[in-house]
């Protein structure tokens, strides 16, 4: 997927979590290639990234992708950089030992099990913050 065509796609997401989804539209990245793609920043809270290619996706930036609650299963993260994302409430699988690193990036409990297997937990587990609240509905 070209970059700007992404870019609109986020706007009218972040136009849709922002609004209460009463304005813009939920990114469904179903199956999407995202390879490379530049997701800095971006709030993808509650997008479908479900079966998308993420290969060295980049998800770094000032405060990291807000990526709470999205759906990652089968996601390809090879390479992904999640440093600093907020993943809590995100569905992920054993793709997440695929991702370059998540230093200092957010996760429900449930994450736990996934994280402790991937290669650079040792490296990592010290900057990973565990988060228990549960997102409040409006």
């Amino acid at each position: 997927m070209k970059q700007e065509v992404l870019n609109k796609i986020l706007e009218q997401h972040k136009l849709w979590v922002t609004s209460r989804e009463s304005e813009g539209e939920r990114a469904n990245l179903k199956n999407a290639n995202l390879k490379g793609a530049d997701l800095s920043d971006a709030n993808l809270t509650d997008a479908n990234l479900t079966g998308a290619h993420l290969a060295n996706a980049c998800f770094t930036g000032a405060t990291g992708a807000d990526l709470e609650g999205a759906d990652l299963t089968r996601a390809n993260l090879t390479g992904a950089n999640l440093k600093d994302a907020n993943l809590t409430g995100a569905e992920i699988d054993h793709n997440i030992r695929d991702c370059w690193h998540f230093r200092f990036a957010r996760f429900s409990p449930d994450a736990l099990p996934w994280l402790i297997l991937h290669p650079r937990w040792a490296e990592d587990k010290d900057t990973v913050t565990i988060v228990s609240e549960v997102k409040e509905s409006a």
